[in-house]
């Protein structure tokens, strides 16, 4: 069968993630591959399972079926590694600043939130729960005019990017368990009270999600820039965009 042509890939869909794979291989190319070890062995083990060839012989048919070598399926399974590898080395210096930029999509926060349209009426709830007359989910099951009036006026755990900006600043400057008077906010008045907040740490499984985060970005940029004819389709994929 004839080799596929760039209208009959983009045609099936697959146009986009050929030049994708192609990118990555030009740019760790010069990544050697990892050392055998438990991390090689678990990528090799999943790629051989996602396509079900654990079978020495059905791997070589597999193979010569698509004119590869064993070394070329190792590469393919270990080409995930690789670009951890280079994405730690080209954006693990600016992982600090990304994770501030992007902290509010990893800190989770539990709030209670009551909304009514009246400002009078916000007004007394609000002094019905300060003054412990009655409980916030109470007052939020029966007069609250949202969906958290099914919960009892409990909304989360969700990250703190989820809430209105507004909302999310005020929950940020809360004190868990401060109830906070009636505000407007849009065409609500809300009352709105912190019941948690988990803030989340830059450990190591966070730092890798963010310098990958940060190549997939990169690597779209990279393919628009290609697929739109700033890099000719048939260039030299050794070469890369840079």
């Amino acid at each position: 069968m004839d080799a596929f042509t760039d209208r009959e890939l983009a045609r099936l869909g697959l146009f986009d993630a050929a030049w994708r794979f192609r990118l990555m291989d030009a740019e760790t190319a010069a990544i050697p591959a990892p050392p055998p070890g438990p991390e090689v062995e678990q990528a090799l083990g999943r790629f051989l399972a996602e396509l079900q060839l654990q079978d020495p012989a059905a791997r070589q048919a597999w193979c010569q079926s698509r004119g590869l070598e064993e070394q070329d399926l190792l590469n393919i399974a270990l080409r995930p590694l690789r670009w951890q590898t280079w994405c730690e080395q080209r954006f693990g210096g600016s992982v600090e600043t990304e994770y501030l930029r992007r902290k509010a999509e990893f800190d989770l926060v539990t709030y209670s939130l009551l909304r009514v349209r009246d400002a009078d009426l916000a007004s007394e709830l609000h002094q019905q729960i300060r003054e412990g007359e009655a409980s916030f989910a109470d007052l939020a099951a029966r007069h609250s005019e949202g969906p958290e009036q099914r919960t009892g006026g409990v909304v989360g755990p969700v990250p703190l990017a989820t809430p209105h900006p507004s909302l999310a600043r005020l929950l940020q400057i809360s004190q868990p368990g401060q109830l906070w008077p009636p505000k407007l906010l849009e065409e609500w008045w809300i009352i709105v009270r912190l019941d948690t907040l988990t803030t989340t740490q830059l450990d190591d499984p966070l730092r890798r999600r963010l310098v990958v985060d940060q190549g997939e970005q990169w690597l779209r940029s990279r393919v628009q820039e290609a697929i739109s004819g700033q890099n000719p389709p048939d260039a030299d994929p050794s070469a890369g965009p840079r």
